[in-house]
């Protein structure tokens, strides 16, 4: 298929890492926003010059968001698929819970989504592109101490289904639910008996590579239907 024009957010490490990776792999031309500086240099520098292009940006800041939407629209055209993959997990009992954490995990997965959709909705419309949603099956159930947590990805499901139902005849949606994925997800959790209780669970679970990989087979399904939800577990055999 054509080289498409592909902006992941959290493109440094984990499923935006590993994505980016494989999609360049794949001939895409990938645009990375991501904080850490040093490691988009580094998924950069792993591939040919000028398939990964990048702009440390905190998706959180809704204007640097903006500003690096803009670059990459006027440097190559256009957007063809957005992955708003940027999200973090905190972990905590709610009676224990602190407020700042809550509003971290909002920030990041519900607005920063919002940050990126909203920037790169108008290429992607032109260009009658594709956005990959990063969900969870937190997005379908409800767990012990990461209530808050689920009811972001329930938000960033709520928003797929708007997108799906609302530019029927301009967009593929695709929301893609992980269970758990062996990144350093878990290392944001400041509670360390949760953390650690949860960490053999995290280890056990799917390489993000694997996440990468369905990415990629529904972005490359172009013209023969949609993926619209995809539910991949870790193989508890």
């Amino acid at each position: 298929m054509k080289s498409l024009r592909i902006l992941i957010t959290g493109a440094s490490s984990g499923i935006g890492a590993a994505t980016a990776h494989l999609l360049a792999e794949r001939g895409h031309r990938i645009y990375a926003l991501a904080r850490n500086e040093s490691a988009l240099q580094e998924l950069a520098s792993a591939h040919p010059e000028g398939r990964i292009e990048w702009a440390q940006v905190d998706v959180t800041d809704d204007s640097a968001v903006r500003t690096a939407v803009a670059a990459m629209v006027d440097s190559w055209g256009g957007i063809d698929v957005c992955i708003p993959n940027a999200g973090l997990g905190i972990f905590s009992p709610l009676p224990e819970a602190r407020f700042e954490d809550w509003k971290t995990m909002v920030d990041v997965n519900i607005t920063g989504v919002l940050a990126t959709l909203h920037a790169a909705l108008p290429s992607l419309v032109a260009n009658k592109g594709h956005v990959i949603q990063i969900g969870s099956i937190a997005a379908r159930n409800v767990f012990p101490n990461s209530g808050v947590y689920c009811a972001t990805k329930h938000a960033v499901l709520a928003l797929s289904e708007s997108l799906r139902m609302e530019f029927r005849e301009d967009l593929a949606v695709t929301t893609i639910n992980p269970g758990a994925v062996n990144t350093a997800f878990i290392d944001q959790t400041n509670n360390d008996t949760l953390r650690e209780s949860y960490r053999p669970q995290f280890e056990a679970g799917m390489e993000a590579a694997f996440i990468a990989e369905a990415i990629a087979q529904a972005i490359e399904a172009q013209g023969r239907g949609v993926f619209s939800e995809i539910t991949v577990r870790p193989d508890r055999r």
